[in-house]
């Protein structure tokens, strides 16, 4: 009787667990729901349950998407000058699978290649949210479409927040804020060490034509944070040309080349612009003239690492205020905190131009 009852038993267990196996089966194979995604500009947005990959035509923002979902794998396509600065940045390092990433979707100036994007067939694509006619383009053929507003840290965060939700990683996100709050909260704690230092003077130089960080940018944000003044505040917009006249005129006691040229400090102190005067420069006398580092990205405009960048300023603006760390160590820690990855000395002489 015992013998009769246990086999009964086992055929039942065993019947069981086909019908439960089954069922997990189609559970598997079933695709997940339709999710809804705010972005930043106040937009529901319908995603397909998994997002399988990205397009992305704003330039940081493929180096953001891979510092939020720890990998490039599901980054398909991003904008030309993101390639050029992922070639020459740490992202090439920690991200090799980028390399195959498709930049034939998106034209210099942003405009959208319907038919390319078409044969990327991405979940989902990530643009600027002025670009409101793409928008309703991509809209109309049933592209997913993430707009994202961009300029301010506030723009950043909020940024990374709804890309942490796209890709179904919104602790990791939460935790680069995180690091960012916290490093900008350690600069609020320095204006009282500032408040009666001089401030000096900085152009943020972006390329060899004379462009420069005008007072709208995020640039000017960073250097008054590290205790500067962006020499050319007062001239309205972002990037703005200007004239070598008016150059000498504020007569910059520092000098910050961006990573948007091939423009190096060399090129400053011996002179070799063509139709420009830098000699009598007080930055360029006093030899204050840097090449900004390039870590992910370039460090020139927001992006995970720009917390990182104003300490760098910083200690070149006023060592004596902010000598309470050690920014290599605190890079190490950042690239091993995220990305799993040791620095090396050759990759911070790599990232800092040296």
């Amino acid at each position: 009787m015992k013998h009769r009852l246990s086999f009964g038993f086992l055929a039942t267990l065993m019947l069981l667990c086909i019908v439960l196996a089954g069922c997990g089966a189609q559970q598997a194979s079933a695709p997940k729901e339709e999710r809804v995604v705010t972005d930043t500009t106040g937009r529901e947005v319908h995603l397909p349950g998994e997002i399988k990959s990205l397009a992305i035509v704003p330039i940081p923002w493929a180096s953001i998407v891979y510092a939020v979902d720890g990998t490039g794998q599901r980054i398909a396509g991003m904008h030309p000058s993101a390639k050029a600065s992922y070639e020459k940045s740490m992202l090439k390092t920690l991200a090799p699978e980028l390399a195959g990433a498709s930049t034939d979707f998106v034209g210099q100036d942003f405009s959208i290649h319907m038919e390319e994007l078409g044969k990327l067939n991405p979940s989902a694509i990530v643009v600027w949210n002025y670009q409101e006619e793409e928008i309703k383009q991509l809209e109309a053929l049933k592209v997913p479409t993430i707009a994202l507003k961009y300029g301010t840290m506030e723009d950043l965060q909020n940024g990374i927040r709804v890309i942490g939700k796209v890709l179904g990683k919104e602790d990791r996100a939460e935790e680069i804020i995180e690091f960012q709050k916290d490093t900008m909260a350690y600069f609020d704690g320095k204006k009282a060490a500032l408040a009666d230092k001089p401030k000096p003077k900085v152009l943020y130089l972006y390329d060899e034509n004379l462009k420069v960080a005008g007072g709208n940018a995020v640039n000017t944000m960073m250097i008054e944070t590290a205790g500067g003044a962006n020499a050319a505040k007062e001239v309205d917009g972002t990037w703005v040309n200007v004239t070598m006249e008016q150059v000498a005129a504020w007569n910059p006691d520092v000098v910050i080349v961006s990573n948007f040229s091939q423009v190096q400090p060399s090129d400053l102190f011996e002179n070799k612009l063509e139709g420009q005067n830098w000699s009598n420069i007080a930055a360029v006398r006093e030899g204050r003239v840097w090449k900004a580092p390039i870590g992910l990205y370039r460090w020139d405009a927001p992006c995970v690492e720009t917390p990182l960048m104003i300490k760098w300023l910083g200690q070149k603006l006023h060592p004596d205020v902010f000598n309470d760390y050690v920014l290599a160590d605190d890079m190490r820690s950042f690239y091993e905190k995220f990305f799993g990855y040791q620095l090396t000395d050759e990759d911070l002489k790599f990232i800092f131009h040296e």
